[in-house]
């Protein structure tokens, strides 16, 4: 591995477990059981060969002393084998081999219950942080996208982010659960079985380390290879996830156009780009433990082969120190291999983590100031001075120095061909997006320099779109609001034209109108979407093309809500048709990004040859 690209990988770890720090007190009491687990773990090894010589050997670990070997050291501390040794038989009460087992078999239940006990607690207060922490990044992640600026999602599919916030956090959620804690006790338990290996024979373990660089190695590069076949995985699974919330969003066109197998088509090449790509991170995940335990087992032989020579000679080695160093050696097999399952669940982290850090490092071109105003009223005049804009950098120009002023109470209204700028120019009074040279102010005020609450909150938005939510008639009204009564919510329903047909509903205002209200006609939808804006009594009102779907009794309606609606309130209205907007106070004729002309509907249609032509076509059509 590259060693810059090791150190990134090293960071994004390194942030992916800072999100443990605010749960350190429950890490404590999980690293307390881990370690009472090596202990554990080593001595539960460790006692089974006093256990097979006591079976086979009528002097046992409680009988007569095994007779000192030439060369074997004291039994002192620093040789830990004959230390243990030592300590065992100091303990085991002397005496015929059935005494000597029944305590060795009662010292090995304590031990083994004692481990299960550790790693239960372990397991029980590991997994308390872990939900915490996909509970917290889940959240950051979801706010970071709802609070991104409207430029954001032209980048960004729904698909693709749907997948950030439920695949890829339970990805990054394999780093916290599984790979934490064996990050911290593999690599001791290693130590502690290689010490005791070299304190049984220094040459045998000199000989059973030579798998270690090899596994080292096998595990760096099968990492490398599955960190890359990860992020593959997570790509295809966002575009599979893209086109099912596309099609089921837009299922009515799908059936309109008799499209069902060609979507069927669509999702099943998704589909088959997702298996391959798992099934070769799958294959390259497996690959690493078979064939590191076939070197280990390479290595035992090796070690079966030369030990076996030694004890058959007489050379330095008891037989029950060889067979437990042999149950040892087999024994650190497993913490290496689950070292190497460790490096592959955080290489498939890694690669959903920076996904993941790579949405919440996106800076929000929509930021509040600090200091900003809160401004909570309405009072004088909107101005646009000298706006001009674009949607990203190096496109070219929506808007091009567009001046227009709009005074309290004025009823203003934006006609021209499609993509004259329109909508871009509304869409920047409440920052749906920022200007990119001039400035528009309330009062005098730059908008830039108020708080996006307050801003916002002078303002209720009509669109041609209607968003409704899978929630109650009353609640989708009373969207954003906190405070109101069902009297206000009647009443909005009643200025609205809605209150009518919404008594004719199941449970009247309590009924669930389904996903983006697709349980109501495209009428109704329109009517609680200006009963919400009634109800939150804004004193600027946007109309975008409100009307433009409707047949004519629905329109009529609509038309006499929007009346309704607008009386006293300062209005921007935009509408292909020009019979919704003639009495407006002035239509402002935009072309190609610019201010052409305004005044009210007869001026206008007495000088401007552009709003004359438009005029013409629809009312003589």
């Amino acid at each position: 591995m590259p060693r810059p690209l090791a150190e990134h990988s090293f960071k994004l770890y390194l942030r992916i477990i800072s999100y443990l720090k605010p749960y350190y007190k429950e890490l404590i009491l999980v690293v307390i059981c881990n370690f009472g687990y090596i202990v554990t773990s080593a001595l539960s090894v460790w006692m089974i060969a006093p256990v097979i010589t006591t079976l086979f050997d009528s002097a046992g670990v409680g009988g007569t002393a095994q007779q000192p070997l030439p060369g074997v050291p004291d039994a002192s501390f620093l040789n830990l084998n004959a230390w243990l040794k030592a300590k065992i038989q100091a303990l085991l009460p002397a005496g015929d081999p059935l005494t000597t087992l029944k305590w060795l078999c009662l010292v090995i239940f304590v031990i083994f219950l004692l481990k299960n006990l550790m790693a239960f607690l372990e397991f029980f207060w590991m997994t308390y942080v872990e939900q915490r922490v996909v509970r917290d990044l889940r959240e950051e992640l979801y706010e970071r996208i709802i609070n991104q600026s409207m430029s954001f999602f032209h980048k960004h599919n729904t698909g693709g982010l749907i997948s950030n916030i439920t695949n890829d956090i339970n990805a990054v959620n394999v780093a916290v659960n599984r790979s934490f804690t064996k990050i911290i006790r593999d690599p001791i338990m290693i130590g502690i079985y290689l010490a005791l290996l070299f304190s049984i024979s220094w040459k045998l373990a000199l000989l059973a380390i030579t798998i270690l660089p090899l596994s080292i190695t096998l595990i760096r590069k099968v990492g490398n290879s599955l960190k890359r076949r990860s992020t593959r995985v997570q790509e295809r699974l966002s575009d599979m996830t893209s086109v099912l919330q596309e099609t089921i969003s837009g299922i009515k066109v799908v059936k309109a156009f008799a499209m069902e197998r060609y979507e069927n088509e669509k999702f099943r090449r998704k589909t088959r780009e997702h298996f391959r790509a798992v099934v070769r991170q799958i294959r390259m995940h497996r690959l690493s433990s078979p064939v590191s335990e076939t070197m280990g087992v390479g290595v035992m032989i090796g070690v079966i082969w030369y030990g076996g020579n030694l004890i058959l000679h007489g050379q330095s080695l008891h037989p029950e120190d060889f067979m437990r160093f042999m149950i040892i050696l087999f024994s650190i097999l497993d913490p290496i291999k689950s070292l190497g399952e460790v490096n592959n669940n955080i290489q498939i982290a890694l690669a959903s983590g920076q996904r993941i850090f790579g949405i919440l490092d996106q800076e929000n071109p929509i930021r509040e100031k600090p200091g900003a105003v809160v401004k909570r009223t309405f009072d004088a005049a909107i101005e646009y001075e000298g706006v001009f804009f674009r949607y990203n950098p190096g496109s070219e120009l929506v808007l091009k120095g567009v001046n227009l002023r709009v005074n309290k109470h004025e009823k203003i209204a934006f006609v021209g061909s499609s993509g004259a700028g329109k909508t871009t120019l509304v869409n920047l009074l409440p920052r749906f997006y920022d200007v990119n040279g001039g400035a528009i102010r309330i009062d005098g005020i730059d908008v830039r320099d108020m708080t996006l609450d307050s801003l916002r909150g002078l303002m209720g938005i009509v669109t041609q779109e209607v968003i409704l939510f899978d929630d109650t008639v009353a609640n989708n009204i009373a969207y954003g609001l906190e405070r109101y009564s069902p009297e206000e919510i009647e009443r909005a329903a009643k200025l609205a034209n809605a209150y009518h047909f919404i008594t004719e509903l199941p449970d009247g205002f309590n009924t669930i109108i389904g996903e983006r209200g697709m349980l109501l006609s495209g009428g109704q939808r329109q009517r609680l979407s200006i009963a919400r804006a009634i109800l939150k009594n804004p004193p600027i009102l946007i109309f975008d093309e409100a009307t433009s779907s409707l047949d004519s009794e629905s329109e009529f309606l609509i038309q006499e809500a929007i009346e309704n609606l607008m009386k006293d309130r300062t209005v921007f209205m935009i509408a292909h048709r020009l019979s919704s907007i003639v009495n407006s106070d002035k239509i402002v004729v935009l072309e190609d990004g610019q201010v052409i002309d305004e005044g009210p509907n007869e001026e206008l249609l007495e000088r401007s040859e552009r709003y004359r032509k438009l005029y013409e076509l629809q009312f003589n059509a």
